[in-house]
């Protein structure tokens, strides 16, 4: 592995685990397959979306800016739809008129350099956790894949302070436990949940410009990143899993990030009462 990525996050590690992919898992017809993927404009959204219609998938791209998720779509072949999401909002959670999906990708992120409210919720875990289990709650998709990161693996699940994150807010922490969070709910609801590795996106570069300098000649491609995705979307395997490159993966790497099944439900709790009184 590069030294600078002793756990094969990034390309030389996606080249190194793709040499065991099976070819004939994507070579295949997804005609009458229906996917929904949140932040489809671009980066491993985007990526996805092409790699899904380009193989006869109906792929709903949900957009909180339709002028971009526009501009975007005219780049890509095959049946791709368009509907506004923001799924960090209730409101548009709620007016969101779309079909069932076969597969729904809860892509949508970002990584915020302060805090931010909104629907009285810090925008870092409206946008990653509630929003997205409203959003399942809403359309109840066969199969539901969490796109989380290998940043969760710094941290433990700590509900109380992804919830209320204390001062000085720290937006990279507030987002590996959110991504912590969607681990933990792919696999209490029966969900499947990826990490795609260190991906280049213009997210990587504005958000985490340091990180985006030192290891920009490692970075995996969007393609790459989302290889997972369109894997998981296509084959759908059973039973659910948190998986990295096609592989089942481990939930924690070290021991401090392990938590008490209790802050498991805690999580639930909190998510079902805001759901019942919103």
């Amino acid at each position: 592995m590069h030294p600078l990525d002793p756990f094969g996050f990034g390309q030389p590690g996606f080249r190194k685990h793709a040499r065991r992919f099976d070819p004939a898992d994507l070579d295949r017809d997804l005609r009458g397959l229906v996917v929904a993927i949140t932040g489809a404009n671009s980066g491993l959204g985007l990526a996805a979306t092409r790699a899904l219609a380009a193989r006869g998938a109906t792929v709903w791209m949900l957009c909180r800016d339709l002028q971009k998720a526009e501009v975007a779509r005219a780049t890509l072949a095959g049946d791709t739809r368009l509907a506004r999401l923001d799924v960090s909002s209730l409101a548009s959670i709620r007016a969101l008129d779309i079909p069932t999906p076969d597969v729904l990708v809860h892509n949508a992120g970002q990584l915020a350099s302060r805090r931010e409210e909104v629907d009285g919720l810090e925008r870092t875990v409206a946008t990653h956790v509630v929003g997205p289990w409203r959003l399942s709650r809403r359309l109840r998709a066969a199969t539901t894949i969490w796109v989380t990161s290998g940043g969760m693996y710094t941290q433990r699940l700590d509900v109380a302070g992804m919830f209320a994150p204390p001062e000085p807010f720290d937006g990279v922490v507030a987002y590996a436990r959110c991504k912590r969070a969607q681990v933990v709910l792919a696999r209490r609801l029966g969900h499947h949940a990826m990490h795609p590795g260190w991906a280049d996106s213009p997210g990587v570069a504005s958000s985490l410009p340091r990180f985006h300098r030192l290891t920009r000649g490692i970075l995996r491609t969007p393609d790459e990143g989302a290889d997972t995705i369109v894997w998981l979307a296509a084959t759908r395997p059973s039973p659910p899993a948190f998986w990295f490159d096609r592989a089942v993966a481990p939930e924690h790497v070290l021991p401090w990030t392990k938590h008490d099944p209790a802050e498991e439900d805690a999580l639930l709790a909190r998510l079902s009462r805001l759901t019942d009184t919103s």
